[in-house]
């Protein structure tokens, strides 16, 4: 019998590069997770996740102690959706930075043993850690992965979204910048957005309709900041536009997004600064 092939039958178009690290981070941890067993139409909402050594991607679970797993308490693969959650990182901001979304296979691990070699990192490593082997453990195998952001939709195959957890930017220095960004004034921030409009700065714009309640007065807000850039809203004359704002020397090996960052602001040209 013929196998039915992992890879797409025509090629899918190509994501920018920063989508697919925003993919990657929510795959790797950032944000919220819910996994549904979608065939007896139980859901998991307190579970966390990230990713394997080897790059696959993991859900963790502690089971209430008065009641069970329900239809996820089984040895067998589970068929499951799981959907993973990110807010806009100014949290006064009534709207959502990007979802990812995959139908996929849960197998719960074994014994401790298998969760060891899984070599966790970040929050699933722990709750293993502060709770002990009371945490389910399950790895969830997929092929197709899809990214809502203020892009509009993405596709990625499974091969094409590499998620090892090695070598990634130091967490510490993304919580600094993050800082740093939420407490850049929102003029400054609307020149930053102004000048990559014009093109005076590296970046892109993407034109919104913003589908929420009423935005908090104010020029601009911080959506995002990752290793790569920075991603803005800009409001002015009624219309809303996400700007990503590029980090310079982002990809260096002595890259720092925090010191990027500062830089950046001191780059703001003239001709759009407010007065």
């Amino acid at each position: 019998m013929a196998h039915a092939s992992t890879h797409p039958a025509h090629p899918l178009p190509p994501v920018a590069p920063r989508r697919l690290l925003l993919a990657q981070r929510l795959l790797r941890g950032e944000g919220s997770v819910e996994v549904t067993a979608f065939r007896a139409g139980e859901t998991l909402t307190t579970a966390v996740h990230g990713v394997s050594a080897d790059g696959r991607l993991v859900v963790a679970h502690v089971p209430n102690l008065l009641g069970s797993l329900g239809a996820f308490h089984t040895p067998a693969p589970l068929d499951v959706r799981v959907d993973v959650l990110r807010d806009a990182l100014d949290l006064t901001l009534p709207t959502r930075l990007a979802s990812v979304h995959l139908l996929g296979t849960l197998r719960w691990c074994r014994d401790s043993a298998e969760v060891t070699e899984l070599g966790l990192r970040g929050r699933v490593a722990d709750l293993v850690a502060d709770v002990g082997p009371r945490v389910r453990v399950g790895i969830v195998e997929t092929q197709r992965i899809l990214l809502h952001d203020v892009d509009g939709v993405a596709v990625f195959c499974r091969h094409t979204l590499p998620l090892t957890s090695r070598g990634l930017v130091d967490q510490t220095e993304l919580a600094d910048l993050a800082d740093d960004v939420l407490g850049t004034a929102p003029e400054v921030l609307a020149d930053l957005a102004d000048a990559v409009a014009l093109g005076l700065l590296p970046g892109e714009s993407t034109p919104l309709q913003v589908d929420t309640e009423p935005l908090p007065e104010s020029p601009a807000y911080a959506l995002d900041a990752d290793e790569a850039g920075v991603t803005l809203l800009r409001v002015r004359d009624g219309e809303t536009t996400a700007v990503h704002v590029a980090l310079p020397g982002a990809g260096r090996l002595d890259h720092s997004p925090r010191h990027a960052w500062r830089r950046l602001l001191d780059a703001i040209p003239a001709r759009v600064a407010h007065p």
